[in-house]
């Protein structure tokens, strides 16, 4: 079984990799970050970078009656340019 961390960094390269839809992504994200990483110990970078991502992951929606609301829901397009941004900062490579 995977730890909290490396299922983290699995969600990160897969859904980058087109394995998983965005909206099942920050679903299981967004969980992950939420429920079960306090039970593991990262890094500082690997803290911010994650919980920043979590901030976008958990007010994603998919419908554009939510993205109206101003500054309350992200669409795809966002989390796809903040999965980009800890990619880079968390130095991953993504090899298929």
């Amino acid at each position: 079984m995977m730890s909290v961390k490396e299922q983290l960094y699995y969600l990160i390269k897969h859904v980058k990799l087109g394995n998983y839809d965005i909206n099942t992504f920050c679903d299981m994200f967004t969980n992950l970050v939420n429920l079960e990483m306090w039970k593991e110990e990262f890094s500082e970078k690997e803290t911010a970078v994650f919980n920043e991502l979590n901030k976008y992951t958990s007010r994603f929606s998919p419908f554009e009656e939510d993205l109206k609301l101003p500054n309350v829901f992200y669409d795809e397009k966002e989390i796809k340019k903040q999965i980009d941004i800890a990619l880079k900062d968390l130095e991953i490579d993504i090899v298929s």
